[in-house]
């Protein structure tokens, strides 16, 4: 037993195995506590737009929320450029002051109310805030935390004093909150849908990496460079195919459907299953066996950098500016758009086509800078009768 556990140990392929458990466990462990770390320290870095529509009668109320707020705030936009910007995932939640907000405060028969719209296509995270901070407000209103802003309404309403003590008494408790949900999620396992694509896309990308590379090496003698290229190209394109049919097969066999349907599920996680597959390839093409090692580092940047589980304004600049250049930036995006709700899939497309194809390139062109080891030379038959004569 101990004499096989030596050939064991002396085997490069059991180093190799053992040396790649303990790198998954120091990538990811400094990758993700460094880019999780102090995470609720930074909610505050998430967007909010405020929007006034009873204009200056309510500024004081807006100005004060907007003080208030612990959030980025956007203020003052409009409604439709706060709505389309909450589409697009630029900011996290609008707090919208209707028009006659005020003139319901001073109707002591009006129940005053604040929108807010929140878009749940989106981490968790951002929904679970973001619902947090409505109610915040609309406790702060009713609770008269800023009574300098109260005073300021009463003053752009020029009311008698003894109406606007009335009416300063009269406002507790009586505004509510009406939010407003854009691409309701009525099933959490649809949130965690784009993660599990990123992760099986990627890591199913490192292991045929791995094995084409594998066997390039063992076919070296058999063909020239560019032909074994081609051939793994070719393969790489026809696996993408096949693997996101079964990703989008088994997504919709599991009962989560896409917005877009299903062709446009499945073209789109190809186009993500392919540039992943450049990206993990030319890891290889770089460095060598190394670039295996130097994969499950872009893994665990790419699950982290996402988006998919926490919004990338919290992130640190770091690792918010080292996603950009992965697929899994593009990728999340572009499947909450299509299984949750969102805009269209043209940035995040190109994103895809652009990172892959410069991957791509680059492949191509270290093939072509690298030389081809020579093929042992085949003896003659003649030389195998003089070998038999002799």
């Amino acid at each position: 037993m101990t004499k096989t556990i030596l050939l064991f140990l002396k085997h490069p392929l059991t180093l190799i195995g053992i040396i790649t458990a303990v790198l998954f466990q120091v990538f990811f462990s400094t990758i993700w506590i460094t880019g999780y770390d102090h995470v609720t320290d930074r909610v505050n870095k998430l967007p909010v737009a405020i929007v006034n529509e009873d204009g200056s009668a309510s500024k004081p109320i807006a100005d004060g929320i907007a003080a208030s707020l612990t959030f980025e705030t956007r203020y003052p936009m409009t409604l439709t450029a706060a709505k389309e910007a909450l589409e697009n995932r630029k900011v996290r939640m609008i707090v919208v002051i209707p028009k006659g907000f005020s003139g319901s405060l001073a109707d002591s028969a009006a129940h005053p109310s604040i929108t807010y719209y929140i878009n749940a296509s989106n981490p968790s995270m951002v929904s679970t805030a973001m619902g947090t901070a409505a109610g915040k407000i609309t406790a702060s209103l009713n609770g008269h935390v800023n009574e300098t802003m109260m005073d300021s309404l009463v003053k752009s309403l020029s009311l008698p004093e003894q109406q606007a003590g009335i009416l300063k008494n009269s406002i507790t408790g009586r505004i509510s909150s009406n939010v407003v949900t854009l691409h309701p999620v009525d099933n959490f396992a649809k949130l965690m849908v784009p993660l599990m694509f990123v992760t099986a896309s990627f890591t199913g990308a490192m292991m045929l990496a791995m094995n084409l590379a594998k066997a390039s090496t063992l076919l070296e003698g058999k063909s020239g460079k560019w032909q074994r290229l081609a051939a793994r190209f070719v393969i790489t394109g026809v696996t993408a195919a096949l693997v996101s049919l079964t990703g989008a097969g088994m997504t919709y066999g599991l009962g989560i459907s896409a917005e877009r349907g299903f062709l446009a599920l499945w073209a789109f996680e190809f186009v993500v299953i392919l540039a992943c597959m450049f990206v993990a390839q030319m890891s290889l093409f770089l460095l060598g066996d190394i670039g295996a090692w130097v994969n499950i580092a872009l893994l665990s940047i790419q699950m982290l950098s996402s988006g998919a589980t926490i919004p990338r304004d919290v992130l640190s600049p770091f690792y918010s500016a080292v996603g950009t250049v992965f697929p899994a930036y593009y990728a999340v995006d572009g499947i909450m758009n299509l299984v949750i709700g969102g805009p269209g899939l043209g940035r995040d497309f190109t994103g895809l086509v652009l990172i892959g194809g410069a991957a791509a390139a680059l492949c191509i062109l270290l093939t072509g800078l690298r030389r081809d080891r020579a093929a042992a030379p085949q003896p003659s038959p003649s030389a195998e009768s003089t070998a038999s004569i002799s």
